[in-house]
């Protein structure tokens, strides 16, 4: 049996409990930035994942690869914006699509619309306005199954007609309505 110095035994209990002192640890905090960027990237992961995953079980919508008319949506007046999107068809004025919006909009920015369809069988409706820079405002497509009724808020950078066009067996319909928008409601 081999003899322990009873000095270095001392020594070894004093450099151990100087190790194990709490002053002596120190936890090293990440910081702020590489914790975000951990986070943005797992959630980017995650997402691609499951989007990945719905895609190969053939899940997503196939409503979610339609083409974007880009071009209607970047017109810059309502005659171009109309011609890219119908073409050359003849539009009839109808009183079976009911357009309601204040007659006088108080801000601009936020303006109610809800357009009625009473025509048999639409198949789209698009809105568009004659005061704004981008005329093309929405557009819906309707399937046999659904009420042909959409309610949203527009902006409208002036006081201008909103304008529904309806397509319905073949046929393009149209009605307007005039909306006065004022500056803070003061009238004008």
């Amino acid at each position: 049996m081999t003899a322990v110095d009873p000095g270095a035994r001392d020594t070894v209990e004093k450099v151990s409990q100087r190790l194990l002192k709490p002053s002596t640890i120190r936890l090293v905090k990440p910081c702020k930035e590489a914790t975000m960027q951990r986070r943005q990237a797992l959630t980017s992961v995650l997402s691609a994942t499951t989007l990945a995953a719905l895609w190969a079980a053939g899940l997503l919508p196939k409503v979610s690869w339609a083409a974007w008319p880009g071009d209607a949506f970047e017109a810059t007046d309502l005659q171009t914006a109309e011609d890219l999107l119908f073409g050359e068809v003849t539009v009839e004025d109808t009183d079976q699509i009911q357009i309601t919006t204040p007659d006088i909009a108080e801000n601009g920015r936020v303006v109610p619309v809800e357009v009625v369809i009473a025509l048999p069988e639409p198949s789209t409706l698009t809105l568009l306005s004659d005061g704004n820079p981008s005329p093309l405002l929405a557009r819906a497509h309707f399937t046999p199954e659904v009420e042909p009724r959409v309610a949203i808020r527009v902006k409208l950078g002036e006081s201008s007609n909103v304008i529904a066009l309806v397509e319905a067996g073949g046929k393009l319909y149209r009605q307007t309505k005039a909306v006065k928008v004022t500056a803070g409601g003061c009238g004008g």
